[in-house]
């Protein structure tokens, strides 16, 4: 009984400092929202920065939308680490490349700690996995488009080159990483990518890139419209929306 009552004691204690440290880390994150400079540098489009504006949103981090103009970025280019944008500066800190930027908004602002499940290593590598694939998607077309970003020299790209490779992408390519969101929405219990009970970072990066590089380029499957349109629909990302709207 002595030895009943110890290991009783001992998993009551465990669980108490458990839930003391989610406690803390909340209160951390609540902390930084209330105290956070938050500035997010990018154009005047939806691209790489849509998905950050969201997450942020969604996250309740007041932030200053910057949108820069392309000659604006020129003269800032210098200065930024890599030469691009997007460029989340916190507190004066300059953080770049937008997956990971996701992952920083997901720790450090989201309370509910369901935008980056970081205290699950195995679901935060699904959801890391999940824009590593995203990214994948678009390797052909980013090619094709920004090519001395990836080491080809314009001379090699000619107009049927371009076309070419442009046609393999979107026929051949596109459809096969489709199918993999497909699969992982037909699998999932709550109609998000990795099964979580809210959207992550990944399905806001997914959502993005669907409604603009890859609806531009070939008509969307019927589950993955719907899988946009819950995106978009959730309340505080059509509030942002309607706000941006009514700025232009």
């Amino acid at each position: 009984m002595p030895d009943s009552n110890a290991r009783v004691v001992a998993a009551t204690a465990v669980a108490l400092g458990a839930a003391a440290c989610v406690l803390a880390s909340r209160w951390a994150r609540c902390v930084l929202r209330r105290r956070a400079s938050v500035e997010l540098l990018y154009f005047n489009i939806s691209g790489l920065g849509e998905p950050i504006r969201l997450a942020l949103t969604l996250a309740g981090q007041p932030f200053v939308d910057r949108r820069v103009s392309f000659d604006e970025f020129q003269q800032l280019k210098p200065t930024l680490r890599f030469g691009q944008v997007p460029c989340l500066v916190v507190d004066g800190v300059e953080l770049f490349q937008s997956a990971a930027i996701l992952r920083y908004v997901g720790q450090a602002f989201d309370p509910s700690g369901t935008l980056y499940p970081r205290r699950d290593l195995a679901l935060a590598s699904k959801v890391d996995a999940l824009m590593d694939q995203v990214a994948d998607m678009l390797v052909g077309r980013k090619v094709y488009k920004y090519k001395s970003r990836f080491g080809f020299p314009d001379a090699l790209f000619t107009p049927e080159l371009t076309q070419t490779v442009e046609r393999t992408w979107r026929d051949e390519t596109l459809p096969r990483h489709l199918g993999f969101f497909i699969r992982c929405l037909a699998e999932s219990p709550t109609g998000w990518l990795a099964g979580t009970r809210a959207p992550t970072v990944a399905d806001l990066l997914l959502a993005c890139v669907l409604r603009t590089d890859v609806a531009n380029a070939a008509p969307l499957p019927q589950s993955l419209l719907a899988f946009v349109d819950a995106v978009y629909s959730l309340p505080a990302v059509k509030a942002f929306k309607q706000a941006e709207e009514a700025a232009r």
